[in-house]
């Protein structure tokens, strides 16, 4: 047998290209960078601002209930009185006093029950509006709460007890 014994010879290396981005790829890349980065930081300010709002409005909310629950535990008579309820005073957004944040000013204001009482128990029932105004940039915003207060408690006027 005859063999042959042929030495194998590597091929010359085909020169690969350079590992490169090219121009085209370059150009689309800073066109998407520079579509997505606005669109990630203005949705990161927006999501902070809707944020900042929704905790004034809580903090509105808190410093109506605060003042519906104290009149609802109020007696009748001092509801009327402007030294007990005074119908301006300002609240702050910080429970400490401390004027970081909103100030809302806050109003009071009472009037006889509604027309569609009898006569003898719109007297002696007040129909009670607290109202939270502040600013939250540029924009004005209010929120506010009402509620009935009987001068004898409602359960008289409710049933015969």
């Amino acid at each position: 047998m005859n063999m042959r014994i042929t030495q194998h010879t590597p091929r010359p290396p085909r020169y690969r290209r350079a590992s490169a981005f090219t121009l085209i790829e370059t150009v689309v890349a800073t066109f998407l960078a520079a579509i997505m980065l606005p669109a990630i930081y203005a949705s990161t300010a927006t999501g902070f601002a809707i944020v900042q709002v929704t905790r004034e409005n809580l903090r509105a909310t808190q410093i109506l209930v605060k003042q519906v629950e104290a009149i609802r535990l109020s007696p009748y008579k001092l509801l009327q009185d402007p030294a007990s309820y005074p119908t301006n005073f300002t609240d702050y957004y910080c429970t400490n006093g401390k004027t970081n944040g909103a100030a809302y000013a806050v109003t009071y204001n009472w009037q006889p029950g509604p027309a569609s009482l009898p006569p003898s128990y719109r007297t002696n029932v007040l129909l009670v509006t607290v109202t939270a105004a502040w600013s939250s940039g540029n924009v004005q915003r209010t929120r506010s709460m009402q509620t009935y207060v009987a001068r004898y408690g409602i359960q008289r006027y409710v049933s015969s007890n």
